[in-house]
């Protein structure tokens, strides 16, 4: 007997995370993220994703109580890897600049152990790198000033 249920066939790609928001040039390039540095810690190597939540949380929470201000930087995602740079102004032009990037980090894309937002607030995200030296993990926590952290956790994934 057939059921009484009407399923939409037509699928909607803008949802469909089997297909790249970014093309492949893109990556080559570089996918360029505007948000704000909250800070970083060394935390143990995470287990689940309760723990690594737990750690942004801790990160955010310690960096608020300490009154740290955040640091206006960009994320670029590229085949090299994550960069951080921060961002400044140019006193006579409001153009960002350019040639003068002072790198905050860059980590290569083998080095990302795992890319997450808080789901408490989606405009908090953060991604945790295993340092090559130390073999220490490391979570790096931003905010952006849009929910725009699936769409890194899409360019990393």
């Amino acid at each position: 007997m057939p059921s009484k249920k009407q399923y939409n066939l037509v699928h909607n790609d803008e949802y469909d995370t089997r297909i790249p928001l970014h093309s492949e040039e893109a990556f080559h390039r570089g996918i360029v993220f505007h948000a704000k540095f909250i800070g970083s810690m060394e935390v143990p190597r995470p287990t689940s994703r309760v723990e690594i939540v737990a750690a942004m949380r801790k990160i955010r929470y310690e960096f608020k109580a300490k009154g740290a201000k955040k640091k206006k930087v960009t994320l670029e995602v590229s085949v090299d890897g994550l960069k951080v740079t921060l961002r400044k102004k140019k006193k006579r032009q409001q153009q960002w600049m350019d040639e003068n990037k002072i790198y905050l980090m860059h980590h290569p894309i083998y080095r990302i152990f795992y890319v997450s937002h808080d789901s408490h607030d989606l405009k908090i995200f953060s991604y945790i790198a295993r340092d090559g030296s130390s073999n220490t993990f490391k979570c790096n926590v931003f905010k952006s000033s849009k929910k725009v952290s699936c769409n890194l956790q899409s360019a990393l994934c």
